[in-house]
């Protein structure tokens, strides 16, 4: 099954500018589905593992996906003519954070990429093509898309600043494509940093970088 590439942090000599299609990064897990056309919606997993409806965190989210997204995504995937592709989606509720979820919370699932067979992750001008009229607050959710940015150490720190408009708690994800190669990077407001390192203390780091 598809994972999910890593997405690099904003920082240090890492760093680089690029024209970015930046998305709204919500706070919750990120959960992959996989269908098929000949099995239809058959596999689901966490980024590092795989998951069915008995698991006591994850399984509500496989009759949500089914109930809410499952039919418009394969309706699309048939039209393309894909046989085989994972829908990547964030799961979360109003008290999710940093990848612990509330039981007694609502859940949704909103949904951030698709990663095609023999293709890869879609591009993000591709995506927003196909995937794009799924509007936030719809049934169909999807990631909010926030605009194009110039990816540059200012545009950084106005995220960490909470100044860009529409962005939600955590941050956002910037996207582009050099060729073929999907290029992505990740940045994160100052209040969602400073409640990770005042919640999880000497692990923080390692809750930053998953």
């Amino acid at each position: 099954m598809k994972l999910y590439p890593s997405i690099s942090r904003s920082t240090g000599q890492s760093f680089r500018e690029f024209d970015a299609y930046v998305f709204d990064k919500i706070d919750g897990s990120n959960l992959r589905f996989e269908w098929s056309r000949k099995r239809g919606w058959y596999k689901f997993g966490t980024r590092a593992r795989l998951f069915d409806q008995t698991d006591e965190v994850f399984g509500e989210a496989i009759p949500l996906w089914l109930n809410q997204q499952a039919d418009h995504v394969a309706t699309i995937a048939k039209k393309q003519g894909w046989d085989n592709c994972v829908a990547f989606a964030e799961f979360w509720g109003g008290n999710s954070f940093a990848g612990e979820h509330l039981a007694t919370d609502h859940k949704i699932l909103t949904l951030f990429d698709v990663a095609v067979h023999k293709v890869g992750v879609l591009g993000p001008r591709e995506y927003l093509d196909l995937f794009g009229n799924l509007a936030p607050g719809a049934h169909y959710m999807t990631a909010r898309f926030l605009g194009k940015y110039k990816w540059t150490r200012g545009f950084v720190e106005q995220v960490r600043l909470n100044q860009i408009p529409n962005m939600t708690f955590e941050g956002v994800v910037g996207k582009t494509m050099e060729g073929k190669r999907l290029i992505m990077a990740k940045a994160k407001t100052q209040l969602w940093l400073d409640k990770v390192k005042e919640r999880y203390g000497a692990e923080a780091e390692a809750v930053l970088n998953s």
